[in-house]
């Protein structure tokens, strides 16, 4: 949530629901001014020398080729490891092949490994055959996965193999059976909480009415809080993700704003303004209120996010005269200044990956667009420009592996980049605010 949303929520939020209708413009700031058997090709990281794939259309039944090879390509292509190969530069006879290689037809085109499949209808199910080569070492494949599911589970087959080839090169989990939630416009005077698989696929709505904003997933993915005006007033509700009825979780007078669940689940760091300011509070999962963080009468203290152990929180301050990222314990001690330069830098967001500290985070630049950047919590240096030069981007949120990062953006719509910003897609066209990852969701 950013410091112009908050101090827009102060102005309206004792007003009729019928005023409520600034909220669309609030959630946007103003411009004002190893090699071994089992993991064969171990990659680290991302970087320049990608891995290269080829990703040739399914054999067999037709409509589940063509997803088959889409999901993959897509997934791979966006998974931060690997460059998937343009289909038009294929030498191979791959009618010939069938489910195997020919290497050198392959290494020809640069791939150093493919990917094989066979979808096979038996009524409304299908079989995959999944097959990966690697080309440096023959015909033989060295990772093969056979699924059979409903039709209509086509997508999270090839979504599962995807997870199985990240896995068999990195030894890490793949985030393609994850989902991302957002606040999506559903109907005059109306803002929904919308999930959809992390692609854009199946995007539905969790709820039904009123002004609802700012999803954060719980850690078992099981839930969504969210903030809602369905009372007249900014109360933090809970929503199965699945679907059900919400439930109001905090309604303090005045902001129930901006919730960020700990790791472990038990708690809820949140922005209240019960004691007449807004300060970032601890709750527990009932509601109620541990612990005051914050203690800043003449500044808003906003945006809390985890850091993966729960050690600390990073959240906005604007105590120093600006908005800008701050870090402190999660008892709250220790408060200290993390960003240092720019004057406008807002809504962070906390790296679940525990080896590499980061904390992803949206600034304003020197021609007062919104971009994504990435800072280290630890050095204090700053590390990618995750977007530059396409409109206004923010609202950033990462996937559960820390592999990518999710966004909103003023071309509309939800967008995906890969950690070093080097590959970018749009993954969902409709109106969208605050994006959020879930975490891995394995089917």
């Amino acid at each position: 949530m950013t410091i112009e949303t908050k101090k827009r929520i102060v102005l309206v939020a004792g007003a009729a629901l019928s005023t409520l209708l600034v909220l669309a413009a609030a959630q946007r700031p103003i411009r004002a001014q190893a090699s071994d058997d089992t993991v064969r090709f171990k990659i680290t990281a991302g970087g320049t020398d990608l891995y290269k794939l080829a990703v040739p259309l399914a054999l067999g039944d037709k409509a589940s080729a063509k997803t088959a090879q889409d999901v993959l390509s897509n997934d791979l292509a966006l998974s931060g490891f690997f460059k998937v190969i343009d289909p038009a530069s294929y030498l191979a006879n791959l009618a010939a092949e069938q489910l195997t290689i020919n290497p050198a037809d392959w290494r020809n085109v640069g791939a150093a490994g493919v990917i094989k499949a066979r979808a096979t209808g038996y009524g409304a199910d299908v079989k995959f055959e999944f097959r990966l080569f690697e080309v440096s070492k023959g015909d033989a494949p060295v990772l093969s996965k056979d699924y059979r599911g409903a039709m209509l589970q086509a997508r999270q087959l090839a979504h599962q193999f995807a997870n199985d080839v990240v896995k068999y090169y990195t030894g890490e989990e793949g985030f393609f059976s994850s989902k991302i939630a957002f606040a999506g416009d559903t109907g005059p005077k109306r803002r929904d909480i919308m999930t959809m698989d992390w692609d854009g696929y199946g995007a539905s709505a969790l709820t039904s009415k009123s002004q609802n904003i700012l999803p954060s997933w719980s850690p078992s993915g099981a839930e969504i809080a969210f903030t809602s005006f369905a009372g007249g007033k900014p109360d933090l509700y809970v929503v199965p993700a699945l679907g059900g009825k919400p439930r109001i979780l905090s309604a303090q007078p005045g902001l129930n704003m901006g919730a960020a669940y700990s790791p472990d689940g038990s708690k809820i760091a949140l922005t209240l303004s019960k004691d007449g300011n807004s300060e970032i509070y601890l709750l527990n999962t009932n509601g109620q209120v541990i612990k005051r963080l914050t203690n800043e009468t003449h500044a808003i203290d906003t945006s809390p996010t985890f850091s993966p152990d729960g050690s600390r929180i990073a959240f906005i301050s604007d105590r120093h005269g600006n908005p800008q990222i701050w870090v402190m314990s999660a008892d709250g001690s220790g408060q200290k200044k993390l960003t240092r330069k720019g004057n406008y830098n807002q809504t962070p967001t906390w790296s679940p990956n525990k080896d590499t500290p980061l904390i992803a985070f949206t600034a304003r630049d020197e021609r007062m667009a919104y971009d994504i950047f990435t800072i280290n919590p630890d050095t204090e240096q700053y590390g990618a420009r995750i977007t530059e030069g396409h409109g206004s981007n923010q609202h950033p949120s990462w996937a559960p592996n820390g592999r990518a990062i999710t966004y909103e953006s003023s071309r509309g719509g939800v967008w995906i980049s890969t950690a070093d910003g080097r590959t970018e897609r749009q993954v969902y066209r409709g109106s969208a605010l605050a994006p959020q990852w879930s975490p891995s969701l394995r089917r």
